[in-house]
């Protein structure tokens, strides 16, 4: 997330909309009042220090944000967010699931223990729900019928984050990440900056819901019914 006091905007940063990226090329903008939650390397350093001092994190919502900031001034700035696909947003979810395993690898007694209860180490990445899914799962269409990545963060309806309790846009734009460099160049001179955009944490993949089973299609289309009408994305 991005609260720039200077520029008066707010950024949300959904879970694996290229939040990253866009965080990083607009930091380059920001002043030494703004704030930037994780991302870049500062954001990273003081995101436990904003999150207790003022209750706010990487991926905040825009609610929590205008509950910081008062409706008064939060109604002055520019909010804009990044959806994607529901269906390639949770291969992305995958992918990185998968990554964040093989780079750590369990230790000898790691898998031993892990061999005789099912308990996966209680350290990152092992403790997050969407990794233990992955590890669990032969396949995309398994780890959308897994149980933990329904109750991992980064799988949660895209419209919880920049709607209210009603389930109304609270955000004065929207951008996908299908249209990105486009979308980018309008927040570019909404904001009057001028900054480069280069992808980062890409998982340089792209699946099609055809690559699910049908009860996992059926399972992805129930959990983001919203996020596909909201958006304009077919659940097809």
């Amino acid at each position: 997330m991005i609260i720039s006091l200077n520029k008066r905007y707010v950024f949300v940063h959904i879970h694996k909309c290229a939040g990253t990226s866009i965080e990083v090329a607009l930091a380059k903008s920001l002043k030494h009042n703004d704030i930037v939650l994780g991302s870049t390397k500062s954001g990273e350093k003081y995101q436990e220090f904003f999150k207790r001092s003022i209750g706010l994190n990487k991926h905040s919502t825009a609610l929590e944000a205008r509950g910081f900031l008062g409706d008064p001034m939060y109604a002055k700035f520019f909010k804009f967010a990044f959806v994607r696909h529901p269906v390639d947003r949770l291969h992305s979810l995958y992918s990185y699931a998968l990554k964040l395993a093989h780079d750590a690898e369990l230790t000898d007694d790691e898998r031993r223990n892990f061999d005789a209860n099912g308990k996966w180490p209680d350290r990152p990445p092992f403790r997050y729900k969407a990794v233990a899914a992955a590890l669990e799962s032969k396949s995309f269409s398994d780890f959308a019928l897994h149980p933990l990545t329904w109750a991992d963060a980064g799988a949660q309806p895209q419209w919880q984050s920049v709607c209210n309790a009603q389930g109304e846009l609270i955000v004065d734009f929207v951008g996908k990440v299908e249209s990105i460099e486009q979308d980018f160049t309008h927040i570019c001179e909404k904001l009057e900056v001028t900054v480069p955009l280069e992808v980062r944490n890409s998982s340089h993949e792209k699946k099609s819901s055809h690559e699910l089973s049908s009860l996992a299609l059926s399972t992805v289309q129930d959990r983001f019914a919203r996020d596909f009408a909201l958006f304009g994305y077919s659940a097809e």
